[in-house]
This record gives structure tokens, C-alpha cells and sequence, in this order.
């Protein structure tokens, strides 16, 4: 009987050995927005795949030096940080986008609907709100107004930090460069009656994702079971947001109701043409090509690489889709 009680504690002893920490950076607080990686980790997704995951929040611009020390493992965030940092020094940041969250960028201008804002060229002479003269939130409103025509000079930039709801609501601008999954909703919830332009048909780059870096692409069988399980979040919220949103409220304190429609504007971006065929999580060899020619183009980024050193769908699941897991 000892016997058989020693060997059940090796047992266990092993099985608690070979769950392997990994590290992931989440963008600045805990949101509902992270649901797929909470419900992967609330539902034992990374668990049944050997892996102990962790996150850690804060801003992406902390994050990522984090990361090219090897003191995290992934971070969600932006596809075009990966080209800057990237093109920009390949030997200090190293850094490869390995799976998509969103399929497009989720970055929109909204305005009151008084203010008669509905199409990009309406912009003209307009003052818009700018959390900042950098990242994917710049490069989508250099994209929306090259489409229409415009210029910068078109238009009066007023960068405002993380205000844009106030700002548009007080008057302070007539339109601000938000996000589509958040602000909007924010309002709208309130009965603020809105315009809303995507950036996403203009700025084609991927949205949102996970990245790594090259020494971890190093252990693929630990990158694959890591994307294996969060595709399955993926799948999982997408096909019942309502469990996503369940798993989240272990992570967001004082989560509130009135997040859930975030979380299924969120939703929305994680389907595109591209993964209905491939699956979800991969990202559009095209969509890469697209962004790298805008960054180019408004001279943002210099370098000769080609798309393909910025991401890979290598070490993705083909086929993961929401309906799939339903049949299961």
C-alpha cells in the first residue's frame, strides 16, 4: 500500500513538472477584451496542454522590452509594432506576430451625429482628437485621409491622450481617432447618438495579436500548444461571448454589465473572409503586404524586408472555428 502511495505521489509529482510557465503581457489594465486568454486559462485550455500561463499587464511601450529580454514569453499587441521595432533594429527586437486576435484594426474617427461627419472628406477643416502623433492609431488616420484625397494639413490635429470621449462629447474636437470596440460603444450605451468611420476598409494591416520573439520560436512544440489553446479561447468567446465575458470577471475587478457590449463589438474582429477558410487566429499574407506598403509609403518605416519576416501562421491549428467546437 506504501508502495502504491509513493508511486501516485510521483505520479502527480510529474504531472506538476511538466506544466511549464509562460508569461504573457496583456496591453495596459485587465480588460474584457483579454477574454479569450482568461477563458483559456478559467476553462484549463492551457492546463490540459501542460502549460502554466501568467499574465502581466501595462502599457505595451513596458512591455515589449520585457519581451526581447526573454522576462515574457508573449504580448498582445499591435501587427505594425512589429514591423517599427522590428525593421528599426532586427537583432535588438527580434519580434514575429504569430497569432491574429483581430482580422482588422479596430481604430475608428467618431463624431456627434450633429456634427454631419459621415464620410472621411466631411474631415476637411475639421479639428480630431488624437491620443497621440504615433502607432496604428496615426497610420489609420494617415491611410483615411490619403483614400479621400486629404492631407494632414486638411485637417486640425489636437492630441488629447486617453480623453477622446470627453473630448467629443464637451466639444473639445469635432471628431476623435478612437477605437471601435470601445468609446463608441461607451457612448452609445449612454444614448449619445454617434457617426462612426472604421479605419479597418482603409488601414488593411491585422489587427491586434500575439507576438513573440524569435529565441521562443526556438521551443515550437510550446508555441503551438500556447496558440492551441488560445485559439480555442478564440473559438469559445466567439461562439458564447457570454462565457468569455464569465471567465473575465475573475481578472476585471468590478467588471460591469454594460462591458459586455464590448466585448461583442470585440467579437466581431476576430472573423474575416480569410480565417473562414484557414481558421481562426491565422492572419492574411495579404493583409501584411498591404500594411507594410502604407508604413512605407507615409515613410513610418524603412526597410527592405519582406512581409514575411514580421509574421508567421506556422505554428497555428488550421480550422479552428467557433461552429467546429460546437459539433464537438
Amino acid at each position: 500500500m506504501q508502495r502504491l502511495l509513493l508511486l501516485l505521489m510521483a505520479f502527480v509529482s510529474l504531472g506538476f513538472a511538466q506544466n511549464q510557465k509562460v508569461r504573457v503581457g496583456l496591453g495596459y489594465i485587465p480588460d474584457v477584451q483579454f477574454a479569450p486568454f482568461y477563458l483559456a486559462v478559467t476553462e484549463g485550455l492551457y492546463a490540459a496542454r501542460g502549460l502554466e500561463v501568467e499574465f502581466q499587464h501595462g502599457f505595451v511601450s513596458e512591455l515589449y522590452p520585457l519581451l526581447a529580454q526573454g522576462r515574457l514569453d508573449f504580448v498582445v499587441g499591435d501587427a505594425e509594432d512589429v514591423i517599427a521595432l522590428r525593421a528599426q533594429n532586427p537583432q535588438a527586437t527580434p519580434f514575429k506576430y504569430v497569432m491574429a486576435m483581430y482580422q482588422s484594426v479596430p481604430n475608428a474617427i467618431f463624431s456627434l451625429a450633429e456634427k454631419n461627419i459621415r464620410s472621411v472628406r466631411d474631415l476637411k477643416g475639421k479639428t480630431i482628437g488624437m491620443p497621440g502623433m504615433f502607432g496604428v492609431s496615426l497610420t489609420s488616420l494617415q491611410a483615411m485621409l490619403r483614400a479621400a484625397g486629404l492631407k494632414e494639413s486638411d485637417v486640425k490635429l489636437l492630441q488629447i491622450g486617453f480623453t477622446q470621449a470627453e473630448a467629443v462629447v464637451s466639444g473639445r474636437v469635432d471628431a476623435a481617432m478612437g477605437f471601435i470596440n470601445n468609446e463608441p460603444v461607451f457612448l452609445q450605451a449612454r444614448g449619445v447618438k454617434l457617426n462612426i468611420i472604421p479605419a479597418g476598409p482603409y488601414n488593411k494591416s491585422p489587427g491586434n495579436g500575439v507576438i513573440t520573439t524569435d529565441k521562443v520560436l526556438e521551443n515550437p512544440e510550446m508555441v503551438r500548444r500556447f496558440l492551441a489553446a488560445s485559439q480555442e479561447g478564440l473559438a469559445r468567446v466567439l461562439a458564447d461571448p457570454r462565457q468569455g465575458f464569465e471567465a473575465a470577471r475573475r481578472y476585471v475587478p468590478n467588471l460591469g454589465e454594460d462591458r459586455m457590449a464590448v466585448l461583442r463589438a470585440s467579437v466581431r474582429l476576430y472573423q474575416s473572409t480569410y480565417t473562414r477558410r484557414m481558421g481562426l487566429g491565422f492572419s492574411d499574407p495579404q493583409a501584411w503586404v498591404s500594411s507594410l506598403t502604407l508604413l512605407r509609403q507615409t515613410g513610418r518605416v524603412k526597410t527592405e524586408l519582406p512581409p514575411t519576416a514580421f509574421y508567421t501562421n506556422e505554428f497555428l491549428q488550421p480550422g479552428v472555428q467557433a461552429q467546429t467546437l460546437a459539433k464537438r
